[in-house]
């Protein structure tokens, strides 16, 4: 009868119903979904789909994946990696469609190129594909969970560090490297937050915005025409490449110029000890691509829902307190 009562299967008289589920009320009874799922032979498969360990950036997440997947394994959680190359669509259409023939019961997803993200994140809407979304967010798409920092508040953040500290003439520079803006939703919301500290803080305050990527990976020319054209006094740079800038400084004795950019990678912290980086914003993507399979596999296994986004505080990290965060 409690059995009945418990999975709404089969007739029971209505007083007896109400009893079971009083009962079930007061010692707050959750059913072992765990159990459940041995007994039915049920398990699960989520495909994960995210650069490969190339990128520092990007080796911290994986790193963060895999401290998660050992914990869900254990409770019937396999997991398929679909590995795509940071700067090629192609590579990146090819492992989302690879991921799709599979027909994984949810997707843990951080994505490079806009367009062909939302035409992935349809499909797997249309799949019936529960999807997690790190690191970037996708306009319109319609993700169970996101999961990141918030781009634009960082952004604000790093023209604040400036505006405070860089000398009062000469320009900041917002320097994207690597990749292309207009199809990268995180950077654009960076720079967006960083005009908008400007115009509302030190309107007077000119700027230039800069997007080096070339496949050489090479911008000292552009670079030095940048400083023989105007006084720099700050500059931002959107990615985890703030090490390019501050090599560049480094190279040609360029000093009291305040540089601000992302992410704990070796070769920034390298440069935040040497002086040549004044401010890193930790956006751990370690905690994010965790957190992401914890919550995907939570919703499978116990059906939690989690909340639609859950946004992580950004650390600022200087020469004195990055100890801390290593």
């Amino acid at each position: 009868t409690v059995d009945r009562v418990l999975h709404n299967r089969g007739r029971v008289a209505e007083e007896t119903r109400k009893k079971v589920q009083a009962v079930a009320k007061e010692i707050n009874y959750k059913p072992n979904l765990i159990a459940r799922s041995l007994v039915i032979n049920k398990f699960r498969t989520i495909a994960i789909l995210i650069p490969d360990e190339k990128d520092e950036y990007w080796k911290q997440a994986h790193a963060g994946i895999r401290n998660s997947v050992p914990i869900w394994k254990q409770q019937g959680i396999s997991t398929e990696f679909h590995l795509y190359a940071v700067d090629s669509r192609e590579s990146f259409k090819k492992a989302a469609a690879d991921l799709l023939s599979k027909k994984p019961d949810g997707v843990v997803m951080a994505l490079n190129f806009l367009e062909e993200g939302k035409a992935f994140s349809g499909e797997c809407k249309a799949a019936k594909i529960p999807v997690v979304m790190f690191d970037t967010s996708i306009p319109g798409a319609d993700p169970l969970c996101i999961i990141g920092t918030d781009s634009f508040l960082s952004g604000m953040t790093a023209a604040e560090l400036l505006h405070k500290t860089a000398p009062k003439k000469g320009r900041f520079v917002i320097l994207h490297f690597d990749e292309d803006p207009e199809n990268s939703p995180h950077m654009q919301e960076k720079e967006l937050g960083f005009l908008t500290y400007l115009g509302k803080e030190c309107p007077k305050r000119r700027y230039r915005v800069l997007v080096l990527n070339n496949a050489r990976r090479n911008y000292t020319e552009q670079l030095r025409e940048l400083f023989a054209g105007h006084r720099i006094s700050g500059i931002f740079v959107s990615t985890s490449k703030t090490f390019r800038a501050a090599a560049f400084l480094s190279r040609e004795g360029i000093k009291k110029v305040r540089l601000a950019g992302y992410d704990l990678t070796p070769e920034n912290i390298k440069m935040l000890r040497s002086g040549y980086i004044d401010f890193l914003i930790n956006q751990d993507p370690s905690r994010q691509a965790g957190e992401s399979i914890d919550t995907l596999c939570a919703y499978l296994v116990y059906g939690h829902e989690p909340q639609p986004r859950k946004l992580f505080p950004a650390g600022i990290v200087t020469k004195t307190n990055v100890d801390s965060y290593i």
